[in-house]
This record gives C-alpha cells, structure tokens and sequence, in this order.
C-alpha cells in the first residue's frame, strides 16, 4: 500500500497483487503495470489462431486434461471455504530505465468470511505497514507509519468490494482472485495452454505443477497434494522489458472459518487520525513507478 498524506489530510492507499507507489528505501510498481493485473486477467491483446500457429505460439485447445484437472481442484477447494486465513510472502520485480530489475516485496495476511467480510494485513520490507477491511458495510484503510485510516460505505460482498476498491479508490487487493466467490472464472478466462508439470515439492510440501499461457503472461501454480489449495504462484510478463516477475508464496493456509471476535470490525488505534480517501490518479503512480 503506497500512502500519501497532505496538508488537507488526504490518503492516497493502494493494496495490490504488487505493492505500488514507491518511496526511497521502499517498493515500486512495474511501468506500465500500475495496477497489477488479477490472476485471470489479460493484459495484452488476444491473438487469433492462425497467428498464434504462425508464430509457433500455443493456441487456445492446448490444455493438457490433467493439468485443467488439477486448477479445477484448487478453485473448487479455494471456493468451497466459508472462512479462512492465510499468510503470503510476496516479491516482484522492477525493470529500471537502464534495463536493471529490482526486486521488491511483503508479507501479507488475508482473513476471509464469505460473503461479506474480509481483512487484509501487510508488511513490506521497507517496514511499512497497514490494513484494509471489509466489514460488510464499509471500506476502512489504515496507515500504521502515519496512524491514520479512512472509511467509506459500500455494501456488498467480498466480490462487490474487491472490485469497488480496485476501480473507484484504485486499491487492487492482493491476490484477489483467491479470495473470489469463484476463483475459476478468472482464472480460466483467456487461457490458450496448459500443462501439468509433474510432482513438485515446495518448502516441504508435495504437490503439482502447472505451467499456464494466456497473451502476454505465463504464469506457473504449484498445488498441494493434501487439501488442493495453492502453495506458490509465479506470474511472467514476457511482453514487458526485461521480463519482470511477480510471485506470491502461500506459507500457511487455516482453512476453518476465523473465530476472534472483532476480525471485521475495525476499531480506530488510539490518537489516529481520520482523514478521506483521495482521487486516485494513475499517472501520478506511473511516474512513481522508477525507484529512486
């Protein structure tokens, strides 16, 4: 989340599948990616068939069964949880003007109640820190560096809001699609291959892989063999310079439905400030998107 504060108490949040904004000693967004695209997402134009067979690229029908197998139990374990927690240790890269790739990234936390309900922690490695929370009712940020938060109403579920925040406060949340009432529809959305990588263990935990294509984006999932929930994703831009990488590694997964009273209900610290939520500009984000 990059936060700006204003001699008008403004907050300028921005919680993404990448952080954005930038700061000295802190994280930057990939040019021309200031809204880090959803799991499912295209982020080029589709290419026809024949074009795609002309170029040697994979068309829409390589999807090897098991592979598609293999995602569908993770979207169905994923969406068949009324309530969960998970951790997340994220990093992307970012390409400079001179060609060099930066690496930055979080630790991220993500307590779900469907259908309306959600909070999301963050840590970056910068040391900056904040929340976002979904009480069914209202949208409130928080800025523990500058212990200050901003609200807004809007009803709906987890979906409604996810969507509202990225598109009318410019605040894409973290690997959203996970968190989706359907986490297929994105996911499968524009895939021209698939194929299943065969057994991989990652941090002691035995699953599958799978490699994905869709135009523009490659993307590899790593799903355990116990429960089907994803353990790793690893996200290429192979039509960005230099290539850069987001990866997001799913370290602990509590898939029984969050019982502390009070975890969607967000209470003001002591001595914080209340200020509003700011327009979001995407121009002023690109041009912080180039580390210092």
């Amino acid at each position: 989340m990059a936060t700006g504060i204003g001699r008008t108490g403004v907050m300028v949040l921005c919680m993404s599948l990448v952080a954005c904004g930038s700061d000295p000693g802190g994280d930057a967004t990939l040019p021309g990616e200031v809204e880090e695209p959803a799991i499912g997402e295209k982020v080029a134009a589709p290419v026809d068939g024949a074009t795609a067979q002309a170029a040697g690229e994979p068309v829409a029908g390589d999807i090897e069964e098991e592979a598609a197998a293999i995602l569908k139990r993770m979207t169905s374990a994923v969406a068949s949880l009324e309530g969960f927690s998970v951790t997340l240790e994220t990093g992307f890269d970012v390409t400079q003007p001179n060609g060099e790739k930066l690496e930055f990234g979080s630790r991220r936390s993500a307590s779900i109640s469907r259908p309306d309900k959600a909070h999301f922690r963050f840590q970056k490695r910068s040391g900056e820190a904040g929340e976002l929370v979904f009480d069914g009712s209202d949208i409130w940020a928080f800025d523990r560096e500058a212990n200050a938060y901003a609200s807004i109403p809007q009803p709906g579920d987890i979906d409604a809001s996810i969507d509202f925040a990225t598109t009318e406060l410019g605040m894409p949340v973290p690997a959203s699609d996970f968190f989706a009432a359907d986490p297929s529809i994105s996911l499968a959305e524009g895939v021209l291959a698939a194929r299943d990588l065969g057994p991989s263990t990652i941090a002691g935990r035995p699953g599958r892989q799978v490699a994905m294509r869709k135009a523009g984006v490659d993307y590899q999932i790593w799903v355990a063999d116990e429960g089907s929930l994803p353990i790793r994703i690893v996200i290429t831009y192979i039509e960005e310079p230099g290539q850069p990488q987001f990866w997001a590694q799913f370290i602990e997964w509590d898939p029984q439905p969050v019982s502390q009273a009070g975890e969607f209900r967000f209470v003001p610290p002591e001595g914080s400030e209340r200020i509003r939520f700011a327009t979001y500009d995407s121009s002023a984000q690109m041009e912080e998107g180039v580390a210092q």
